[in-house]
């Protein structure tokens, strides 16, 4: 056990204004090894600090909560707020981090969850560390493309993570790596069968399930409800349909399951931003500005 904390690597960045604008960024990244007395804690801090448990233990607190952190795990500290850190004094952690910012984080941080669960279980942490340490080179040589280099790394961080949670939420639905039979039955119906006029309570039957069940599994286990689930795959099926063939938008829209080619409009704007018209024409490359 080491006797006093050793900072292996510990790297600075001041981001530029463009990054601030469009990159997630990384603020500050390192690799260290904790002594027993090893402790920080803030009250606020720029940015989210991730700590990857290489090995040893240690314990993140946020919002006057202590969540104990094991070797291959993940601890998110919410800058925003009160928090700490440190490791267990008779098996200190080492650690790799980066500190992150953008634009993007608070709906990043809602969407997985970080208020309620701030650790991860990491289904394969090599991937992880190896991606924090190519961040690590990055910083240490500072190539001219540094900011959008970093971005690329902080966005795979964050989708690994979200995979992380997508299979904590499976574990704990069926007790094991994949989804429950019956929740991936309807998944696989909703995605190869999108066409049809699907009702939940019809799904919910299949899954053997009440309305109530089905929809709270469901949404547990996707991350989205079954209606929404559906509507996606409907708007990338005619995405599909509208640059791969000469149909109507009246047509397009039966085909991939709306009766009402104004209700199908309605959903497409809503979910790509655009009508199907004007998709069409800006992926063909004719223009066309949405009005």
């Amino acid at each position: 056990m080491p006797s006093e904390t050793r900072f292996i690597h510990s790297f600075y960045h001041t981001p530029s204004e463009m990054a601030k604008n469009i990159f997630l960024m990384v603020l500050r990244a390192g690799h260290l090894q904790a002594g027993p007395d090893y402790r920080v804690e803030r009250r606020v801090c720029a940015g989210h600090d991730l700590l990857l448990c290489l090995r040893g233990r240690g314990c993140i607190s946020v919002r006057g909560r202590v969540f104990p952190v094991a070797p291959g795990q993940l601890g998110w500290l919410d800058g925003h707020h009160p928090h700490a850190h440190w490791g267990e004094r008779t098996d200190p952690w080492e650690l790799l981090w980066a500190r992150i910012d953008g634009h993007s984080l608070d709906q990043i941080v809602e969407a997985l969850g970080i208020q309620r669960s701030p650790v991860f279980d990491l289904p394969d942490p090599n991937t992880l560390a190896r991606t924090l340490r190519r961040i690590l080179r990055l910083m240490r040589t500072h190539p001219p493309a540094l900011e959008a280099l970093v971005h690329a790394q902080a966005t795979c961080l964050i989708a690994a993570l979200f995979e992380a949670r997508q299979s904590e939420h499976a574990r704990s639905l069926e007790g094991g790596p994949e989804l429950p039979a019956n929740i991936r039955k309807a998944v696989e119906d909703l995605s190869l069968y999108y066409y049809r006029r699907w009702r939940i309570g019809d799904l919910a039957r299949e899954a053997g399930l009440s309305v109530t069940q089905f929809f709270r599994c469901f949404r547990k286990a996707t991350g989205s409800t079954p209606i929404s689930f559906l509507r996606r795959e409907r708007m990338s099926q005619a995405k599909r349909r509208l640059l791969e063939s000469a149909d109507s938008i009246k047509e397009i829209a039966e085909q991939v399951g709306y009766s009402d080619q104004f209700y199908f409009s309605r959903d497409f704007k809503r979910y790509t931003g655009t009508s199907p018209c004007h998709f069409r024409l800006r992926e063909m490359g004719g223009g066309g500005l949405d009005g």
